[in-house]
């Protein structure tokens, strides 16, 4: 069965016709290529889950395609059996946000990645939290998320520790600013206020302080020294665990290998 055909009949599986735009194409044939048990049946496991959504939700029917591809995409290497509907408290509310942000693509991967946690049985991952999380960023955001989760490191960070007043926090910003840049952000300038709201979100931890330490007095070679404080500054800022989490469940690339 060549993979045009796999493709179309996915669709009819999907309630979707046989009409398919490019975009759909191109979506699943990765999927073609690495599912053993046909992506027809999984695209039917798919709709199948999908269904109380349609009933229940307004608005369904404007993101209802593009939502029920990306999902059978992101799980064409699961069972069938392995496949379950979505806990509607994470499903309803997701649909309801994934309206609004149906221009922004970056967000919506983060919906359907998300779905696709709740539907996979094996998958403990996903949390209602994480709609309103979703919600609340920008797609520069999710971007700078997506960055972070191609990270070869379970917990991400950036940090610096000075005895030069102000220098810590001036580095790190300055490290975050090159991850956002790195992310491909469209509005770098706005690296300080991202990060400020990834940390009040929780995906990071924020942490500043400073070391005093005496010093008694002594003797050298340039003679006596009398007694002094020095002062080392830090500044930290890490993924947390829920952060974690949320990468592992709505960032595709940021599940961990099973």
């Amino acid at each position: 069965m060549n993979q045009e055909k796999e493709i179309i009949d996915a669709a009819k599986a999907l309630g979707l016709g046989d009409l398919i735009p490019e975009v759909y194409r191109d979506m699943l044939q990765p999927a073609v290529r690495q599912v053993g048990e046909g992506l027809a049946v999984i695209a039917k496991a798919v709709k199948i889950s999908l269904a109380p959504l349609e009933a229940g939700v307004w608005g369904y029917q404007q993101i209802k395609e593009w939502l029920s591809f990306r999902v059978t995409s992101i799980l064409a290497k699961k069972q069938v059996k392995k496949i379950q509907a979505a806990p509607f408290n994470i499903a309803g509310p997701l649909v309801l946000q994934l309206i609004f942000a149906k221009d922004e693509p970056d967000l919506k991967n983060l919906y359907a990645s998300l779905l696709a946690t709740a539907m996979d049985a094996d998958d403990n991952s996903a949390h209602p939290s994480f709609v309103s999380i979703i919600q609340q960023l920008t797609p520069d955001e999710a971007k700078i998320l997506q960055y972070v989760a191609k990270i070869d490191e379970k917990w991400p960070s950036l940090s610096e520790d000075t005895s030069v007043e102000g220098y810590a926090k001036d580095s790190v910003d300055s490290k975050f600013k090159k991850w956002c840049e790195e992310a491909g952000v469209k509005k770098l300038d706005g690296s300080e206020t991202y990060m400020d709201n990834l940390i009040r979100l929780r995906i990071f931890r924020h942490v500043v302080g400073n070391d005093a330490k005496y010093e008694p007095p002594g003797y050298n070679r340039h003679g006596d020294y009398g007694a002094s404080v020095s002062n080392t500054e830090y500044e930290l800022l890490e993924l947390t665990s829920f952060g974690r989490h949320f990468i592992n469940a709505c960032i595709e690339s940021g599940k961990p290998n099973k």
